[in-house]
């Protein structure tokens, strides 16, 4: 945050490109907005009503893709069993990690995993509109029945919540995502997936 008097900074983004922004600078005000929210029911309502001094604004949720909340005193909610931490990324930081040895270098999706080792997962989400996510997820390693089930587990949820850099969490409204690239992907295969590979400029 650019004011150190900000407690609370929020951010929310529409399924059309446009964003806005609110601030709450009073420490029990914004403590009451922070321990009110869950996750799971935050899209849940219909409608998200911020109401300012001057102004009452309300967003129609189903047309929000993410909202972020940030403040350096906000501790993170816990993740989904079996995942230890999940953070944003710069694209540039997103490129860097997956390509490290080069194009040709990517790691596998066949690469062999042992069950409970911590590995990490390099997600990139598309939302309406247009946006783009970039996530690293790290996570225990399970039983090879169980692999393909814990992406589709995290993306089924109502919501996907992760760590900010600058202090905070970030939440998108899956039911407005596009589409979600996972690298690298789980080392089974959905039967009903089409073999094919991304093209270099796509």
């Amino acid at each position: 945050m650019k004011n150190k008097k900000m407690l609370l900074e929020i951010q929310i983004h529409g399924a059309s490109g446009s964003d806005k922004t609110f601030v709450q600078d009073d420490k029990a005000l914004a403590s009451r907005i922070l321990d009110g929210l869950h996750p799971a029911r935050l899209f849940a309502t219909g409608k998200i009503t911020i109401a300012g001094e001057c102004s009452l604004t309300a967003f129609v949720t189903s047309q929000v893709t993410r909202i972020d909340f940030i403040s350096e005193t906000f501790v993170c909610w816990e993740f989904p069993e079996g995942v230890s931490d999940m953070v944003e990324m710069s694209e540039e930081e997103f490129h860097q990690r997956l390509y490290k040895n080069g194009m040709e270098q990517m790691e596998k999706r066949e690469k062999p995993q042992t069950p409970g080792d911590f590995t990490m997962r390099f997600l990139h989400v598309e939302m309406l509109g247009g946006q783009q996510i970039f996530l690293a997820i790290e996570f225990v390693v399970e039983l090879p029945a169980e692999r393909l089930n814990k992406i589709h587990f995290l993306l089924s949820a109502p919501a996907l919540h992760f760590r900010l850099r600058q202090g905070g969490i970030g939440v998108l409204n899956l039911a407005n995502m596009v589409r979600f690239t996972t690298y690298p992907g789980p080392d089974r295969t959905p039967a009903d997936a089409w073999p094919a590979h991304h093209a270099v400029n796509g």
